[in-house]
């Protein structure tokens, strides 16, 4: 099945890495303007509720449109969303924030479809960032929806410090693999190490960055970040050139 035989039945069609694609009867621009308001503006808008479904590579529909955005590619999995919260505006009910999951190739949910907010942290669609709708912490599960890290943090770094990505040449945004990622309570950073399953630095750095696995940069700011220490926080050495 090619893009142009599909756009005879959907108004939008989006072909994924896997070959797959994500389809809508309804046209984008005109759902955009009437459906999904954010908290941040109230006059941007972003999809439509019930709209999104998957067709194979064959053209078989194997996942009736019902979600409100695109389906994110995470692995082998799709990262989908869903209406949270609503609130009457003009009389119309709009959508002001969303629920998130995780659902595999033949819309099996994985991930409970109940988080605030979900990002992949990696490339391989292993661990995810998750807000607690409750709450509002944040913590790490994996793709088999286990806690790794426990909701106790006001905000969990998701992606790899740019120097990281440079010295080790991440070919994207996120690594295939990640070990150690920074954790925050109260504007401090700290570490927390995800093969040893535990915070190795408690949050206390106003400013830190990961330069390498047990390798920490810490400063009075992000332009002075010239003291590097290891895990244990033993100062490696100072006044590091940028």
């Amino acid at each position: 099945m090619d893009r142009a035989k599909l756009k005879l039945k959907f108004q939008q069609v989006y072909k994924l890495d896997d070959g797959n694609y994500n389809v809508s009867k309804k046209d984008t621009m005109k759902a955009m303007k009437v459906e999904y308001y954010a908290h941040t503006n109230i006059d941007e808008v972003y999809g439509e509720e019930g709209k999104w479904g998957l067709v194979d590579k064959s053209g078989k529909l194997i996942i009736r449109p019902k979600y409100i955005y695109p389906f994110i590619e995470c692995g082998a999995n799709y990262q989908v969303m869903l209406p949270y919260e609503y609130k009457k505006i003009n009389g119309q009910k709009k959508v002001l924030s969303l629920k998130h999951g995780l659902i595999d190739k033949k819309g099996k949910i994985i991930i409970p479809i109940k988080y605030l907010y979900m990002e992949a942290m990696d490339n391989t669609g292993t661990y995810f960032r998750v807000v607690d709708c409750k709450t509002y912490k944040s913590g790490v599960i994996n793709k088999d929806n286990k806690i790794v890290i426990p909701f106790i943090y006001d905000f969990i770094q998701a992606s790899p410090d740019p120097e990281l990505m440079i010295k080790t040449k991440y070919r994207d945004i996120y690594p295939d693999h990640i070990y150690q990622v920074k954790v925050c309570n109260n504007d401090l950073y700290g570490i927390y190490d995800l093969k040893l399953n535990k915070e190795i630095i408690k949050p206390k750095y106003k400013c830190l960055a990961i330069v390498a696995y047990n390798k920490f940069r810490i400063g009075a700011d992000y332009e002075t970040l010239n003291t590097l220490i290891n895990e244990k926080e033993e100062i490696i050495s100072y006044n590091l050139n940028r």
